[in-house]
């Protein structure tokens, strides 16, 4: 059976082969809801390339071998698969040219199931929303880096970069062609940068050069119940690790140009009648506080050589990984609805528009200080529940009640469940940045 998509894209077809070559492809590539991850790999972007995979698929994750049978820069690449789920798998992608500045992307497939024709109606219907989705990103990104201001390559390191935001802002940067590094206690690739906050240890001559270190560690917040001393990991694992790096960056000959670092809209505190942007006051609590030295540690950085943003980051929604993912098994099984009475506002954003307002900050040079890393679309908790349950075609009308919060998470409900702040991305908007998904509709469409 075969299958084929074929789309405009916003660049040229070296650009747009360059981009699938580039490390981090694979990775913006893959569907939110299609777990797969490369187990090994060869190096390079060549004829006879073998990369092994971890796929899901209906009766678990299966291993995948697949080869570059074909290659020609520029132009084309084709990959079989030798080993894995399908009876046979052939995809050639395809860039041909149109202008210096448009290309047309051409996926085909030719593939067979074990199970026969039932099997490869089910595949073809899975395929349509895959390669929709993938032509969006792919499309997505190339517009994204057309439209960066003064854009160059650069050297980035990023604490973090293992995580649920890192690990995709990390992706997008290394399809633009940015040389990324990851700081963390746990070295895994030659890239990568040691350092142990804890122990006020860091590879400080790897930090030399860099031209944008962007700073996300911390301990989760919402992976459990606020014990004292899980507030205490909060706090340190932010505001220790932020200190070590300023500290190091004072240090260095040649500091980078650029620190982004972590913050949240929880520096707004909980304020239901207010608006809040990045001019406003902070506001009162915990989160509050962790946010508040979190950024003052931050911005010691700041001189005449390095521009500092801070990046307070609402609610990202995706499912693989934070408040989308620990809400999608009840509202798959019709059980879910607002928090609370669901009055509470919502600051959320896509983790598009999160790592894209990151990569923007990174070259907008009028960008310094606090930053919303929100949706313009300002929602209440409990709409934000109706459109999830309408996306999942289920009801959303069971409320999880206050007080059953406050037994089973304590402080941690009232902070980051049931507070409430209207934040407005008014930087973000200033600065011309053009948002990828604004609407909670649209996204959920997309991603679900």
């Amino acid at each position: 059976m075969r299958f084929e998509k074929r789309s405009e894209m916003p660049a040229s077809s070296q650009e747009l082969f360059d981009w699938h070559a580039r490390p981090g492809a694979f990775e913006r590539l893959t569907p939110p809801w299609q777990g797969a991850e490369i187990i090994s790999e060869d190096p390079g972007f060549s004829e006879g390339k073998e990369v092994k995979l971890k796929v899901s698929t209906p009766i678990g994750k299966r291993p995948w071998l697949a080869r570059h049978t074909s290659c020609i820069a520029g132009e084309e690449f084709t990959d079989e698969q030798i080993a894995g789920p399908f009876k046979s798998w052939k995809h050639r992608h395809q860039f041909r040219y149109i202008d210096d500045q448009k290309s047309e992307l051409i996926d085909s497939i030719d593939f067979e199931m074990p199970v026969g024709s039932l099997g490869e109606t089910i595949a073809r219907r899975q395929l349509e929303k895959m390669f929709d989705y993938r032509h969006w990103v792919t499309a997505r990104d190339l517009r994204l880096k057309a439209s960066l201001p003064n854009f160059k390559p650069l050297k980035i390191a990023i604490t973090g970069g293992n995580g649920f935001l890192g690990a995709q802002l990390s992706a997008l940067l290394k399809t633009q062609g940015h040389d990324v590094s990851v700081v963390t206690r746990s070295k895994r690739r030659d890239s990568d940068i040691r350092w142990d906050p804890a122990k006020g240890e860091i590879e400080l001559p790897r930090l030399e050069g860099l031209d944008a270190v962007i700073n996300l560690a911390g301990e989760n917040l919402t992976s459990g119940r606020w014990s004292d001393e899980r507030k205490k990991r909060i706090y340190n694992s932010r505001i220790d690790g932020t200190k070590l790096l300023v500290d190091a960056f004072l240090q260095l000959d040649e500091p980078p140009e650029v620190f982004l670092s972590g913050s949240a809209s929880g520096y707004y505190g909980h304020h239901p009648e207010k608006e809040f942007d990045e001019t406003s006051s902070a506001g009162e609590g915990f989160l509050a506080e962790v946010c508040q030295d979190w950024e003052a540690a931050a911005l010691r950085a700041e001189s005449a050589r390095t521009r500092v943003c801070l990046l307070r980051t609402g609610i990202v929604i995706d499912p693989r990984g934070g408040a989308l993912q620990k809400m999608l098994p009840a509202f798959r099984f019709g059980l879910g609805g607002p928090l609370g009475n669901g009055e509470q506002w919502f600051p959320w954003v896509s983790i598009e528009d999160w790592i894209g307002g990151v990569a923007w900050l990174l070259f907008a040079q009028k960008a310094k200080g606090p930053v919303n890393l929100v949706s313009p679309q300002a929602l209440q908790q409990k709409e934000f529940a109706k459109e999830l349950g309408s996306a999942l075609s289920r009801p959303a009308v069971f409320p999880a009640p206050k007080v059953a919060l406050r037994l089973a998470l304590g402080e941690m409900a009232d902070e980051a469940l049931l507070a409430s702040a209207k934040v407005q991305p008014k930087a973000l908007e200033r600065l011309d940045y053009d948002f990828a998904t604004p609407r909670l509709s649209d996204l959920l469409s997309r991603i679900l």
